[in-house]
């Protein structure tokens, strides 16, 4: 058997569905194969399209991109879309809670409004953890090298497939008539030259003031994130030909790569606009993190802030102390995650009679990645269990680990005498444990025994039963205990001994002082003290039975009597059981751990649907004059939720082949999406978010007296606003939110249109194309909120108490708690009151092309493929009363990660004479500008223009690769993705967002990506 790549590199076979030419008359009578297509559950004949668009991906394509990992490809096509807050990648932000999974996210309306499939049949969600409200099907649960194709459908599919298909789907077909022996190996590596000026001179200057550390230039060589793949597929059909069995097992390990060797991602790179107008040499600074060094007395406002340098509290920053009076978190973090992962799959099916042809799937994946950031804190505020809810952290006076300078900084000037005890916020960094880390454990099955076959010459059926399951282990290490830090720094001295307070009352005999007031002072023994442990377990099931029957009715004489063909249905119903739980241990669930950003939230709770659809395509004609086809689409689904919801979703589509050379297709459909039990039961709970960095209430106040009253301010926390102001601000430029599902919740409703032709000129042999206008409008949709800025901006200037009563203030005023009955915190719960308008064009074009025709004889085929998408809007509206913004061709701090308007694929591949394949990817993504900027949407507009980070630039990337068969057994292939190196643009990371290499993952992070691979038959 061959390995050409010819057809495929170029999809010119593998997108029949969608752009196949109209056959002749002759051609259509003796070629009767039929296919079922992705959106639709009546099978067509092979001369049909479907009515909306569909790109197909093959395995070599997968093959000449070097990816084993499924979202390496995906990801990259250009109708999705990578957000570096709600998408999961292998390069998102090392500071989300969840993690070790990957998503798809078509037209940037989120992974949740993305149906997966594998071979028609819904995947269920990958990550049943409540930390996470964006989970979606987790796409490492595919193996690479089993993937037969990939069929990306734009646009509402929810009458055909239920809940979720709003921006689109992403159907996953295996192979399973596979025969052989087949064995996969592939070794890969990022290979990055360090020389980015403008990251590397902010790094030199960064260092020489010695005020911020761990800090280090990037080497100007890396190589790193090694992936080794190796995999074995065996198949074999029954010696009756009736059967087959396909099995597979894989492996794939990829080590991780750290922020820390690459130039732009070494420090957090600030750009500040002010000082770059100003000829400053601070413009661009890297911004470490002041909970380092930190020591604040609270007991009276407006106090200095020391760093200790030896014993001494000394006014801050100072050069040179440890821990550093500035802390560089990205140091520690990791660019990509590292991953071990096992799959095995098997498939068979067995023809016993036409109407009994029993099939089974069974898949399994054991998924185990690693993500390090910075060492945790004593972090400002955050004091989870202090007495009067403020978060400071509470030191007595007569601690004999103070010294005098201390006790005079801390208490003394402060009014307290040696029986007292100082409130002090405290930022200071736990540089002696080591960076926190996440290790999680992904288990999957998934089953499917199902039974098709013939009830007669019309009618067919196919029933079906599928089991998913996956449970998620979740391990936090090198984190401490809030609890035995407040006891740790409650010390007096026995006998010249310092000893916790809680040895001499019994209350916690183990404790041992921490000693955080002397550089060096921190020893082994008070970390073992302090550190723990944390883990969480999440387990989901989805249970599914379904019935689907399908009949032509043609074989009844019922059809136009203009067309060939007679009218065609589908009929079924499914019932559908997803149950999620969810846990944390006894640290997690109380808060105890400092820096995991709040307590986890249990959940146990499941939702029920029961569907029922119809579907119908009548041939209106066929190969009449101007009508070489003409025909209707339609289907129905009828829903029924254990909430009580019942929406009914619906399409409608119209194909016209007026000749064989072109074909208009338009269709509009109706889908919805149910709330997920995550949005819908997850309990309530605080945590920090940067969507609110700072508190205008807070010291220095920026709002007036007025506007802070309406937020809860008393005038006595108020004061003058300034000095004798005592509310503080929100530590690390995080304010908090509560979090939490909402049982009131509705299904939200997408209307999708779409319109477009495919042109298959006889006069160009060769070329096919394809161009699609979609538009995509969700309505009710479901936010996690009332943006929380929102919130407190209507509130402060306008007092309206549907804003001011999401406000919840400590007793002290602050808007940084911890827990929900505290206070101190926005609410930000799911509810029903979105907009989102996406819409474009689409384009899809392939040449095949003889060098003969240039009179090259004998040196092969030239293939051209292009894959286009030109967005022309993004629109978001948060509330009714709020105006809309439109995102298409923007990033920035509202609309996020980039959207270019325009991005594109261009491969051209050369099947030469020799057995070998060449293949050059031109990857590119259009411009994007920032969103602040944008003074024709006041929703957006911040004021003023900041031309230091107003534009990121076109991004273009261009990946080979060889392919190169030996022999009919065996085939080599190499390659390299982004040939030239092209750094990611840099963009202040206070747009970008903390956590964030100050830049976009929804660019090439890594830098160049080798491989070479080998697959052999026997």
């Amino acid at each position: 058997m061959t390995f050409s790549l010819r057809s495929s590199l170029f999809l010119g076979a593998a997108i029949t569905a969608t752009l196949t030419t109209a056959l002749s008359p002759a051609e259509a009578q003796s070629t009767p194969e039929t296919v079922v297509v992705t959106g639709s559950r009546i099978p067509m004949t092979s001369n049909l399209t479907s009515v909306s668009p569909i790109q197909t991906v093959t395995n070599e394509q997968f093959q000449v991109k070097g990816a084993t990992d499924v979202a390496d490809m995906i990801n990259d096509l250009p109708q999705t879309f990578v957000s570096n807050t709600s998408d999961f990648s292998n390069t998102n932000n090392p500071l989300s809670g969840p993690g070790g999974v990957t998503t798809v996210n078509l037209r940037g309306l989120g992974p949740t409004r993305t149906l997966v499939l594998v071979n028609g049949r819904r995947l269920g969600l990958g990550d049943p953890n409540s930390g996470n409200p964006s989970a979606a099907p987790d796409l490492d649960q595919i193996p690479v090298p089993l993937i037969e194709r990939v069929e990306v459908l734009t646009g509402g599919a929810s009458s055909t497939y239920g809940s979720d298909a709003v921006a689109g789907v992403v159907n996953f077909i295996m192979k399973q008539d596979f025969q052989g022996v087949q064995v996969d190996a592939q070794y890969g590596a990022n290979w990055h030259h360090n020389s980015n000026k403008l990251a590397r001179s902010t790094i030199a200057d960064t260092i020489a003031k010695k005020t911020q550390g761990p800090q280090s230039e990037a080497p100007e060589d890396v190589w790193d994130g090694r992936t080794i793949q190796a995999s074995l597929t065996i198949g074999a059909n029954t010696a009756d030909g009736k059967g087959n069995v396909t099995a597979f097992v894989g492996y794939r390990n990829a080590d991780p790569a750290w922020m820390k060797n690459r130039d732009y991602s070494a420090c957090q790179i600030n750009i500040d606009y002010s000082s770059a107008l100003a000829n400053r040499s601070d413009a661009a600074y890297c911004a470490g993190s002041p909970n380092s060094n930190y020591f604040q007395p609270k007991t009276l406002p407006a106090q200095t802030v020391y760093s200790i340098v030896g014993s001494q509290a000394v006014p801050s920053p100072v050069a040179g102390s440890n821990p550093p009076a500035f802390f560089n978190s990205n140091a520690y973090e990791t660019l990509s995650r590292q991953d071990t992962r096992f799959n095995g799959a098997v498939f068979a099916h067995y023809d016993v009679t036409d109407w009994a042809k029993p099939y089974a799937e069974f898949e399994f994946m054991d998924d185990r990645s690693f993500q390090q950031v910075a060492p945790t804190a004593l972090f400002r505020g955050a004091n989870a269990f202090s007495p009067d809810g403020s978060g400071n952290w509470f030191v007595n006076c007569d601690n004999p680990l103070l010294s005098a300078s201390e006790v005079t900084a801390f208490c003394t000037s402060q009014g307290l005498g040696a029986t007292d005890t100082a409130p002090l916020e405290i930022g200071r960094r736990n540089v002696e444990g080591g960076g926190r880390t996440s290790d999680y454990e992904h288990l999957n099955f998934r089953g499917v025994v199902g039974l098709k076959g013939d009830i007669n010459e019309a009618w067919h059926y196919d029933a079906f039963g599928s089991y998913y399951y996956v449970t998620v282990d979740q391990n936090n290490g090198n984190y401490i205990s809030n609890q035995k830090v407040n006891n740790a720094l409650q010390v007096v001295s026995v006998g010249g001994v310092p000893t916790c307070k809680s040895v001499l009352t019994g209350q916690d005999p183990a404790c041992v002082p921490y000693n955080i007031f002397t550089e060096g002072g921190v020893t082994p023994d008070q970390i073992n003290y302090l550190k723990t442990y944390g883990t969480s377990r999440g387990t989901l099931s989805e249970e599914i039975i379904e019935l689907d029957i399908t009949g032509d009715l043609g074989t009844y004489g019922i059809k136009s009597p203009f067309a060939s063909d007679g009218v065609q249905i589908a009929l079924g119903a499914s019932n559908r059981k997803d149950k999620m739980t969810y846990a944390g241990d006894v640290a997690e669930n109380s808060n105890d751990l400092i820096g995991f950003g709040g307590a986890v939230v249990p959940i146990d709770n499941y939702i029920n649907v029961t569907e029922g659809y119809g579907e119908i395509r009548v041939p209106l004609a066929q190969n009449q004059i101007m009508a070489r086809d003409l025909s209707i689409d339609a289907g129905i689904r009828f829903a029924r939720y254990t909430s009580g919801h019942s929406p009914t979703t619906w399409k409608v589509g119209l194909q016209w082949a007026p000749i064989d050379d072109i074909r208009f297709r338009t269709s509009y459909d109706v889908a919805i999406r149910a709330p997920s039990i995550l949005e819908t039961y997850t309990p309530q709970s605080v945590t920090n978010t940067s969507i609110v960095s700072v508190d205008p209430c807070a010291s220095p106040a920026t709002a007036t007296l007025e506007q802070c009253m309406r937020t809860g301010v008393t005038a006595a926390q108020y004061g003058n606003g300034t000095t004798t102001n005592s509310i503080g601000q929100c530590p690390s430029g995080q304010c908090a939110i509560l979090l939490g599902g909402n049982p009131e919740l509705s299904p939200e409703k997408s209307k999708t249109f779409s319109v477009g032709m495919t042109v298959t000129p006889t006069m160009v042999p060769g070329l096919t194309a394809s161009i699609d206008y979609y538009k995509i409008d969700v309505y009710n949709g479901i936010i996690q909120g009332i943006p929380i800025n929102i919130s407190l901006n209507n509130c402060l200037n306008t007092g309206d108490p549907k804003f001011c009563g999401l406000i919840h203030r400590t007793s002290g005023g602050t808007l940084y708690g911890t827990t929900v009955a505290g206070g101190g915190y926005i609410e930000g719960t799911f509810v029903n009151s979105g907009y989102f308008n996406n819409s474009g064009l689409d384009f899809q074009a392939d040449y095949q092309l003889g060098l003969d025709t240039f009179g090259l004889e004998g040196l092969g085929d030239l293939g051209f493929h292009l894959t286009g998408t030109y967005t022309m809007t993004a629109k978001t509206q948060t509330l009714s009363t709020e105006p809309t913004f439109d995102c298409a061709g923007l990033f920035g701090n509202t609309c996020g990660s980039p959207l270019p308007n325009w991005r594109h694929h261009f491969r051209v591949n050369w099947d030469t004479p020799w057995n070998v394949n060449l293949a050059v990817t031109w990857r590119y993504m259009g411009p994007s500008e920032y969103d602040a900027n944008q003074a024709s949407q006041p929703a957006l507009y911040s004021g003023s223009f900041d031309a230091f980070n107003n534009r990121i630039p076109g991004m273009n990337y261009i990946d080979i690769a060889a392919t190169w068969n030996v022999t009919d057994q065996l085939q080599l292939r190499a390659g390299m993705n982004n040939v030239f190196d092209s750094d990611p643009f840099i963009i202040s990371n206070k747009i970008t967002g903390t956590g964030t290499p100050n830049v976009y993952n929804n660019y090439d992070l890594l830098g160049r990506q080798v491989f070479v691979a080998v697959t052999a038959k026997l």
